[in-house]
């Protein structure tokens, strides 16, 4: 397996793995929609998305860290087919890789509990929960959030 950034090739994969993986958890809200039409902005302002796939150009995992308005940064559409154990993690330590890389100084994300694997990788790579900020995360389903000090 390798990590490779965004390519408009890519596209159109990110956008349905991220729905699938919504619409079998939760449902597609509104603020979905407004981010799979304008996240090519945020990329377009430093953020990236990374891939994790096969030498046969299968996805199984992808993951984007970008700018929010405010200026901070984070982790938001992180989706796995799960067909492959560890497809996620390469994708999320790319991720940091690349905040690191960047200077960034600190990373947001904000999920569900019922994301279990998840909410655990999270913790496993050193992110400290932290309060809900229903402004900033509008998402119904957000109930959990994350932040790790780079």
């Amino acid at each position: 397996m390798k990590v490779v950034p965004y390519a408009p090739k890519y596209k159109n994969i990110f956008i349905e793995m991220n729905k699938r993986w919504l619409n079998e958890m939760f449902v597609i809200e509104q603020e979905d929609i407004l981010f799979f039409n304008t996240f090519e902005e945020m990329l377009a302002k430093g953020g990236e998305i990374f891939f994790t796939l096969d030498d046969n150009e299968k996805v199984f995992a992808c993951c984007l860290i970008g700018p929010m308005a405010d200026g901070e940064w984070e982790i938001a559409k992180f989706a796995s087919t799960g067909e492959v154990k560890g497809a996620g993690t390469l994708c999320l330590q790319a991720c940091i890789d690349y905040a690191k890389e960047k200077n960034i100084d600190k990373i947001l994300i904000v999920s569900n509990t019922k994301c279990e694997v998840g909410v655990h990788l999270y913790r496993k790579f050193g992110f400290i929960e932290i309060p809900v900020d229903k402004e900033r995360f509008p998402f119904e389903r957000a109930n959990i959030a994350f932040e790790k000090i780079l």
